[in-house]
């Protein structure tokens, strides 16, 4: 049970007017964080912000609990009516949140996690939905300190008032409650009663604690001052952007048209959406992961730049991209440019490093996947088209294992005269060797 209740604002919100206290600076500005950045918290760092829409916010009393929408604060099962200013505005509402809270290691999202570990805003209706007795802008359990306890919920009441900064400050004070920050006398900081139609960010500043200027005192969690900054810097550390990794291809791979594409994203939150786009065009998407894709069967030879990206939950976005070549098809009527037809595809040739002919030891040397090995040397090669038929150049010839590669024809241009015995004995030897040499055991590594 709960030991006592934040409340953002009692009344309907006036500004108070308060001279600036000195030494104040803005979050968005760039501040030097302290030493400890690593959270010290094993609470979720995942803040969903509901706007009660189609009744996600019916209530029940319990225990605080977000997983299962529980309360310390109602008597009875209650349902706070829906956001009520549309939907631009409530974008603009989040993005405001998202941006109070952009240093920090917390993730704003408007999708229900689920039964993911995560905290929660309820954002809408009046307070005595909530409660009868209750007058608040906004309202939320006394956790603790520190952020010891997961799955709270808290409560903006979005009919108090349509003003942006003064909701957003709203929303971001009674999600601080439940991780342990107090109301403090720093009138740009969301922790605030004071100014409460202006913007409010969180401020690197020792502030100190109270509800009015002319009644400062002490802070609940023991201390003279408080840093919101530092203590979310301390308590949740710094973001931690996401991170996107093309697992498949490598760059530089060559590959046939219709290749696959996988990724995998590395991120606090899930992701929710992703896309394939090559040499800058969108092809593809997928609403989640996994961040698997087909490219076009189609799709031109050539060099290609491929990119994947990926935006989560918290609407934060990650970018990989590869480099790859896709071999340009061909076949009768069809000619290569450059390289040798193999297989239906212009197969780059020793020119390229793991080109058709280039010596190798092991097949991922070779762009074919297919090292064959003689008695005494190895190249780069493939299997023989229909019809044992091979490149110029070449010729099918078996394999150990059972399979017929294309290898290197050697039977032709002696540069030899056919007149006389002498040039006739001669012919006769390299016939003979050429014979032996194609009885030599010819290894396919696939």
């Amino acid at each position: 049970m709960r030991a006592a209740i934040f409340v953002a604002s009692m009344v309907l919100p006036h500004a108070v007017f308060a001279e600036p206290l000195p030494g104040v600076v803005w979050q968005d500005r760039v501040v030097a964080p302290p030493a400890q950045t690593t959270a010290l918290t094993s609470v979720s760092h995942i803040l969903y912000l509901n706007d009660c829409q189609n009744q996600r916010c019916r209530v029940s009393p319990g225990n605080d609990d977000s997983l299962t929408n529980r309360s310390s604060i109602p008597e009875s099962v209650v349902t706070i009516p829906a956001y009520p200013w549309g939907t631009p505005h409530w974008n603009q509402l989040v993005e405001c949140v998202r941006d109070t809270f952009k240093p920090f290691d917390i993730y704003v999202i408007t999708e229900d996690p689920g039964m993911v570990p995560h905290f929660e805003v309820m954002v809408g209706g009046r307070s005595t939905n909530l409660h009868p007795e209750l007058t608040a802008g906004g309202v939320a359990p006394f956790i603790g300190c520190g952020a010891t306890e997961n799955n709270v919920i808290s409560f903006a009441f979005a009919q108090t008032s349509s003003d942006l900064d003064y909701l957003c400050a709203v929303v971001a004070q009674e999600a601080s409650h439940v991780w342990g920050l107090d109301h403090e006398l720093n009138a740009k900081d969301p922790m605030t009663y004071l100014d409460l139609l202006e913007p409010k960010r969180f401020q690197d500043d020792d502030a100190r604690c109270g509800e009015s200027l002319n009644a400062p005192r002490g802070c609940d969690c023991g201390t003279a001052r408080q840093n919101t900054v530092k203590y979310f810097l301390s308590t949740f550390g710094a973001p931690t952007p996401p991170t996107l990794t093309i697992t498949s291809p490598a760059s530089g791979a060559w590959l046939a048209p219709g290749f696959t594409v996988n990724a995998t994203l590395m991120s606090a939150v899930p992701g929710k959406a992703g896309s394939l786009a090559i040499d800058g065009g969108e092809l593809a998407m997928t609403p989640g992961a996994p961040y698997d894709y087909t490219t076009p069967a189609d799709l031109a030879g050539g060099q290609h730049s491929i990119t994947v990206t990926v935006t989560d939950l918290a609407a934060r976005t990650a970018t990989a991209t590869v480099d790859v070549n896709v071999f340009a098809r061909c076949g009768p009527g069809v000619s290569c440019a450059a390289g040798v037809c193999l297989g239906g595809y212009c197969q780059p040739d020793a020119t390229t490093p793991g080109g058709v002919g280039t010596p190798c030891t092991s097949t991922d040397q070779c762009i074919t996947g297919t090292c064959a090995v003689t008695d005494e040397e190895s190249i780069c090669t493939g299997a023989c088209d229909a019809g044992d038929a091979c490149p110029d150049g070449f010729t099918c010839t078996p394999s150990s294992d059972g399979t017929r590669v294309c290898w290197p024809d050697e039977s032709g241009g002696c540069g030899c005269s056919s007149n006389g015995t002498g040039s006739q004995a001669l012919i006769g030897l390299l016939v003979g060797a050429l014979v032996l040499r194609r009885r030599r055991q010819i290894t396919s590594a696939l």
